[in-house]
């Protein structure tokens, strides 16, 4: 009876962990998830304000001196 209860402890003991360990992989990846989207956004922002920077510098530079 012993090792019974012994297996029983260890295969609850296991469960726990596995399920504490997929519990921090799912929030792992969740994060992961959000700091990709931020700097996916980030990414969007930057190459935007080149192609305003661009345009603008396409254009005359009106009101300046000669």
């Amino acid at each position: 009876m012993v090792n019974k209860d012994k297996d029983r402890e260890r295969r609850a003991r296991h469960d726990r962990e596995l399920e504490e360990s997929q519990a921090a992989l799912r929030r792992s990846i969740s994060e992961t998830e959000r700091l990709v989207g931020q700097s996916e956004a980030m990414l969007r922002r930057h190459r935007q304000e080149r192609e305003e920077d661009d345009d603008d510098a396409d254009l005359p530079d009106v009101g300046a001196p000669d």
